[in-house]
């Protein structure tokens, strides 16, 4: 309902015409933005020390937060430089951990010499597991660490696991070496282009405003309500002496016929007395369409953003040997391709994931409903298809992406270019799969690196532990928060989604530069006519090479 409908039937603030619920009205009633109760006492959070809590200390803060954005950034830098060194360092440090997995196993159970507390591990283990070698049942963990068979058994999962990772090292050192190669193209891509680093600003405003049309739009279908009343009146209303019980029914039997609306200034009005607004029974479909449509505009958004950066990223491949047929600024160029050229493929395959997502959300709201009828079989069957669909969601999400990136390429419609992704990829699975984990735990170990510097920086600073001795340091760079722990945990989630970003890009780099490389190499052969687009490197490692072009002598 709209203010002007309601007279003094209205919240203490409006916005936009509608009417704000009494409980924001309560938290915000004297204007100064104080949390406050319902008695109106203003709302102090304090720690166990009982000291308040300085709430603006994590806006203050926002100097750790964008110490991450510059970590990011060098991190990609140095992927640049010597991701070769960062990628073997950690598959032989993972190698190591289950070497000393394998090592505890010898000490404990042959008696071999190792460090004294492996040893005295050995010794009181063996103590106290001897003449006890029937398992039994427990609910105390620990107790099964208290047997040897235990540490047995852990000891041949680690050697197990060792085999695996070294016959791994042994046969795919030539794909482990590609996937490296790969991550060195798509950081100098990076470092070339950085400007597609601060691309992922633009895709957030556009879901930002997306989130708040459907929020509007969510508030707006909320309003759309009945007025319900009862009606007042008397259980012995008076008559004139002598008509006794039937005028008294008859009087009755009119007022029922008068119409309840207790908005109105008139006799129908005033019989109402107001309880409440009632939904109106079709509000729900549309709120449910207008959850389909946040679905399908939030991964529209996403999808452009994807075949973006991989028109971005594809021409930086294929403009290798003629740097005059690249654009100049190759990310604008992509987006204009993108939204002028593409929106129906982009629409079509973000359609596809929002259907999805919305079954997903529709069997958990009927899930809800029927969890009063307490029918497993029901229950069972909700379960299955939720996990179906949760499948071919990750499965569809998968195939855009590829498919995202030979549109970018060919500029090919949505299943051609669906259909000569998935050809690709199957005839290339295993370096699918070394390229994607080895990508994923380097973006993975980068993540933790930034994050865990940006938590120790803001944990030194907001302590003020670095400068505690030094007055006139200590009064520049320590925080006077009291309570450190709740802004330090939004300085780490802030980081953290800022190394996400800068790694989101990277992987869509990764991605698309892995696609453009393997159709290198399956439409060209290396002659004048068709060269390879591939890097020194990669043709090194794989032992191809580019026809020497003829030169011709100039006469004299």
């Amino acid at each position: 309902m709209l203010i002007a409908d309601l007279s003094d039937n209205c919240a203490v603030y409006p916005l936009l015409g509608r009417c704000i619920p009494s409980q924001v009205s309560r938290l915000m009633g004297n204007g100064t933005g104080q949390v406050r109760d319902e008695t109106g006492k203003p709302i102090l959070l304090m720690n166990s020390k009982n000291q308040e809590v300085n709430g603006m200390e994590v806006v203050k803060s926002r100097k750790c937060i964008s110490v991450s954005v510059v970590l990011s950034f060098c991190w990609i830098v140095l992927l640049r430089c010597c991701a070769s060194v960062m990628v073997w360092t950690t598959l032989i440090l993972f190698v190591a951990l289950f070497s000393f997995g394998n090592y505890f196993l010898i000490i404990d159970f042959f008696l071999l010499l190792g460090t004294g507390f492996c040893f005295y591990r050995w010794s009181v283990l063996r103590k106290t597991t001897e003449g006890s070698n029937d398992l039994e049942f427990s609910l105390d963990i620990a107790s099964y660490f208290r047997l040897a068979s235990t540490w047995l058994a852990l000891g041949i999962i680690f050697a197990i696991l060792l085999v695996i990772i070294l016959l791994i090292l042994i046969f795919l050192r030539k794909r482990i070496r590609v996937a490296i190669a790969i991550l060195n193209e798509a950081s100098k891509a990076v470092s070339t282009m950085t400007s597609v680093l601060f691309w992922p600003i633009l895709p957030f405003i556009l879901e930002l405003i997306v989130i708040a049309q459907v929020l509007f739009v969510a508030i707006s279908l909320r309003t759309i309500s009945d007025p319900v009343g009862t009606k007042i009146m008397n259980d012995d209303p008076t008559v004139t002496p002598g008509f006794g019980d039937k005028a008294r029914n008859d009087i009755r039997e009119i007022f029922q016929l008068i119409p309840c609306d207790p908005l109105q200034n008139n006799s129908a009005g005033k019989a109402c007395r107001f309880l409440y607004y009632g939904d109106r029974k079709y509000t729900i479909y549309l709120q449910f369409f207008n959850l389909f449509m946040f679905f399908w505009l939030i991964n529209f958004v996403k999808s452009l953003t994807q075949m973006t950066l991989a028109g971005t990223f594809a021409e930086y491949y294929f403009s290798s040997h003629n740097q005059k047929s690249s654009s100049k600024c190759p990310l604008i160029t992509s987006l204009f391709r993108s939204t002028f050229y593409h929106t129906g493929s982009l629409a079509f395959g973000s359609f596809l994931i929002a259907l999805l997502q919305w079954l997903r959300v529709t069997l958990e709201y009927i899930n809800a409903k029927l969890k009063k009828a307490n029918n497993p079989v029901t229950n069972f069957l909700l379960k299955c298809l939720s996990c179906c669909f949760w499948l071919l969601e990750k499965f569809l999400r998968f195939l855009n992406r590829n498919a995202f990136i030979m549109i970018a390429i060919y500029g090919q419609s949505f299943c051609s270019a669906s259909r000569s992704a998935l050809s690709l990829l199957a005839r290339n699975v295993v370096r699918l799969f070394v390229v994607d984990k080895v990508t994923d735990f380097i973006l993975f170990i980068g993540k933790l690196v930034v994050v865990s510097i940006v938590g120790g920086m803001a944990y030194v600073y907001l302590e003020g532990i670095l400068f505690k001795g030094n007055d006139f340091l200590s009064d520049a760079f320590t925080s006077n928060l009291h309570y450190a722990f709740v802004p330090l945990g939004i300085i780490i989630l802030a980081s953290y989604l800022v190394a996400s970003l800068f790694a989101s890009v990277f992987e869509m780099g990764v991605d698309t530069i892995f696609l453009c490389f393997l159709e290198d190499l399956e439409k060209n052969d290396g002659s004048a006519e068709r060269p390879y687009y591939m890097s020194k490197n990669l043709m090194n490692i794989l032992g191809k090479r580019n026809a020497q072009l003829p030169q011709v002598k100039q006469a004299i």
